[in-house]
């Protein structure tokens, strides 16, 4: 059973399970078939099949916000320091003979995060 087709309202283990074996495996899948391509699976009907592929659509778009908002967040703590709002430079902090890590790190208050 596929665990991402499960998070499709509509879709349990047995029809995640049905259309894993009719080939489908991923959300973008089921976003982008037709109502006929999943209705002929079994347990499936061409309501269900309309429903499901409006849900799975659905969670796309509410993915794809969440990207945008932490993207959005990421690109502020590049710039400026989420502590003290000092600006952030890209540093290399030696750890180790061999072990080295990117940050950034704020120019005041010396916090880092790592890239």
């Amino acid at each position: 059973m596929s665990e991402e087709l499960v998070r499709v309202r509509g879709i349990g283990p047995i029809a995640a399970d049905r259309l894993q074996q009719a080939g489908i495996r991923s959300i973008e899948e089921i976003a982008n078939s037709r109502t006929e391509e999943l209705a002929w699976i079994k347990g499936i009907g061409k309501i269900s099949a309309d429903k499901i592929i409006e849900n799975a659509k659905e969670i796309l778009k509410l993915e794809k916000g969440i990207e945008n908002v932490l993207n959005s967040i990421k690109k502020n703590f590049i710039e400026s320091c989420p502590k003290c709002g000092g600006s952030m430079q890209e540093r290399l902090i030696v750890l180790g003979p061999e072990k080295r890590l990117r940050v950034n790190q704020c120019s005041l208050c010396k916090f880092y995060l790592p890239k």
